[in-house]
Formats: C-alpha cells, structure tokens, sequence
C-alpha cells in the first residue's frame, strides 16, 4: 500500500486554499474570526495539558473541536511559512529609540482589543521575525507531524510519553503561542503591511 501513496514534497502546503496561497493573510483573517487571540491561546494551553498529563481528568476536549483546531493551527503554520519571506505588519519604528516604540505600543494597544505578552520589542515592530524563528527547531513538514501526534494523544488513552517528549511538547506550545501572537499582530495591521 505504501508504494502506491505518493510522497508529498518537504514542507509543502497541504490545507491552505488556493486564493489563501496566494494571499496568506487571508487565512490569518479566517483564524481570528473564529475566535479572539486570547481564546485561541486558552484552548492551545488546554491542547498542550491533554497531550502532556494525559489524565482522564484532563481529556475534555470534544474530538469534533479539537480536529478543527488542529486544522485552523496546521493551516496557521502553513500561512506563517508563505509569509516568512515577506515583511508583514512591519512598523516604520526605530527600534533603537525605546520612547517612540513605548509610546507607540501604548497608542496600539489602546486601539487594539488584545496585545502581544510573549513577544520582544523587537519582534512587537517587526512580527516577521518571529515567523522566521518559529521555523527554525522545526520545520512546516515537522510541525505537522508533532501536532497531528498531539491530535491523536489528546483523543486516545495513550500517555504521550510514548510519542513525544516533554522537551518537544513544550518548544512547540510555546513556538505556537508566539506565533498566535504574531499573526495576530499582522492581521490587525494588515491595512499598514509594508512588503
């Protein structure tokens, strides 16, 4: 039967549309209608501690919602992967003059319903930086795999101890969260995106 599968190529997008291949931002738009940044967030952390303690007690994801977060987070991965190359939601800040960029973060976020906790200053002016580093201890193709493993540990009676590591779980949440963070970011400022 594996003869006849044919073998996708390395990180290559596999969930995104083709209007949201052209335009990634557009799936960012779609991300964050579905919910708020710090919803998204929420039920990441749930995912992580289903996957991580592995507890009946733990397990109260419904399986039909934990399988459309995990697609909304592979096609997030896939959207960030297409706008790593780009510069987008970039601020025309110097980040070397810290007062601007305190006065400018404290006008944003007063317009902004939610705001970045787990990004630099210099990631806050230039959100593509993090699309780059989170891509750096995994690759798109990685990251699948490591979230399809959370899908099935978090929906089966298997302890994750069997699949991944504490150390991989835990890079992973937290390069998922900056990400969120990031897109998050870009999407709101998409108006201003500086290619």
């Amino acid at each position: 039967m594996k003869k006849h599968l044919k073998k996708q190529p390395k990180n290559s997008i596999l969930n995104l549309k083709k209007t949201e291949i052209l335009e990634p931002l557009k799936f960012a738009d779609v991300f964050f209608s579905v919910s708020t940044l710090p919803a998204h967030l929420k039920t990441l952390r749930k995912w992580r501690d289903d996957v991580a303690l592995g507890t009946d007690k733990t397990k109260g994801f419904n399986p039909a919602n934990l399988l459309y977060d995990h697609e909304l987070t592979v096609k997030l991965l896939e959207a960030a992967w297409l706008l790593k190359k780009m510069n987008p939601g970039k601020l025309n800040i110097d980040k070397e003059s810290p007062k601007v960029s305190k006065w400018y973060f404290r006008t944003e976020q007063k317009k902004l319903k939610h705001y970045p906790k787990n990004l630099k200053t210099s990631e806050i002016i230039k959100p593509a930086k993090v699309l780059k580093k989170v891509f750096k201890p995994f690759n798109l193709t990685q990251y699948r795999e490591i979230l399809n493993t959370w899908l099935y540990d978090a929906t089966s009676n298997n302890f994750l101890e069997e699949s991944l590591s504490k150390h991989e779980v835990i890079t992973v949440y937290e390069q998922l969260v900056r990400l969120f963070e990031a897109m998050w970011l870009i999407n709101s400022r998409k108006e201003t995106i500086n290619d």
